[in-house]
């Protein structure tokens, strides 16, 4: 008997193509499943917030609109005093009356402005307001650089039509106005996107998150691959305290190359603050000495004829050490009493304004 041997028709390849499109299939629908996934995440999580921010699509967060505390705070000292704080519909702590005749002031600031700390009638603002019998605005955000400030001023100037600009300015606001500085600092990152003022002038929206991955795939419109970069790129988690960039600035000051760079782009927003504000006086006061920080601003309130009333930053500084509580819990603002000396100097320094 003859047995033939016949080729059995080969379905290898048929196999292979098969099995490598069930294995891309799989691959794809798990990867869409899982940017489906990051992308509802996003909308239903999306980044946090202090509570006394919220999102503002040109400034990267605002104060929190008609947000309201009545409570208990603790000041440097441990001790507790009653706080209330009250926003407006904008974030403004307060607004004064656009109808009013008085000496109309806009004070403009961060964390410090908007005074988490301190009462409604304790404020810096609302302290020289009572003094002087002035009709005050004031705006003030936690962890504004800046041209943050800026875009506030621009935004409201012509509907306040103050008399006088009030700028309120923090050492970390030299730090905030740096994407770079502001990535190797312990001190109040915010991971969102936010303006900064290019070299040449020109508005630029950064994420202090975004290291080298982030940069590389922002033009790659997945939520999967982005969240999978920005946790690669931040997998050391924010500076520690012994390792915050503010311990090289403070050794090297203007030496250092990148704080050089953050002065140079302070300046640059003061000059358009200068020139938005054309001829409404503005004057503006550190809320402390340290160095290389007042040294920088100082000369940069020199350089736009901007008066800085160095006294405020002089006077809680000493009452600190002589042993007065004027901080608060954090040991960095201003309670109700470092709050009110600050309103008591700026009312010297309004009066001649105000009341001529």
């Amino acid at each position: 008997m003859r047995i033939e041997n016949r080729r059995l028709p080969c379905l290898c390849g048929s196999w292979h193509l098969g099995g490598l499109l069930l294995v891309t299939g799989s691959i794809a629908l798990v990867l869409i499943v899982f940017e489906i996934t990051f992308r509802v995440k996003d909308a239903l999580y999306p980044v946090e917030l202090s509570p006394i921010v919220e999102p503002h699509p040109q400034r990267g967060w605002q104060a929190r609109t008609r947000y309201h505390f009545s409570g208990m705070k603790r000041d440097a000292s441990n001790r507790e005093y009653a706080v209330e704080i009250i926003t407006d519909e904008n974030g403004f702590r307060v607004f004064g009356d656009l109808d009013a005749d008085a000496c109309r002031v806009f004070c403009i600031g961060d964390s410090f402005t908007f005074a988490e700390d301190a009462d409604q009638s304790e404020t810096y603002y609302a302290v020289a307001g009572k003094i002087l019998d002035l009709n005050m605005f004031a705006y003030g955000a936690q962890g504004y650089g800046t041209l943050q400030e800026y875009l506030v001023l621009d935004e409201w100037l012509d509907r306040i039509k103050p008399d006088i600009v009030v700028w309120q300015f923090c050492r970390n606001d030299f730090i905030n106005n740096s994407a770079e500085l502001t990535r190797q600092s312990a001190k109040g990152q915010c991971h969102v996107d936010q303006p900064y003022l290019s070299e040449d002038g020109v508005i630029e929206y950064l994420n202090p998150g975004h290291g080298p991955l982030c940069r590389l795939l922002k033009h790659i419109p997945s939520r999967l691959f982005y969240s999978l970069a920005y946790r690669m790129d931040n997998q050391n988690g924010i500076p520690a305290m012994e390792h915050t960039i503010e311990n090289t600035v403070e050794r090297q000051g203007l030496e250092y190359p990148p704080f050089r760079r953050a002065v140079a782009a302070t300046d640059r927003i003061f000059a358009m603050v200068r020139d938005r504000c054309g001829d409404i006086p503005v004057i503006a006061f550190n809320t402390d000495s340290r160095e290389p920080y007042a040294s920088a601003f100082t000369k940069i309130c020199s350089t736009y004829t901007l008066p800085e009333i160095r006294d405020i930053s002089r006077a809680i500084e000493t009452a600190a050490r002589n042993g007065e509580t004027v901080y608060a819990g954090d040991g960095l603002h201003w309670n109700g009493a470092g709050h009110t000396l600050c309103g008591k100097l700026l009312a010297e320094a309004l009066r001649p304004l105000c009341l001529k």
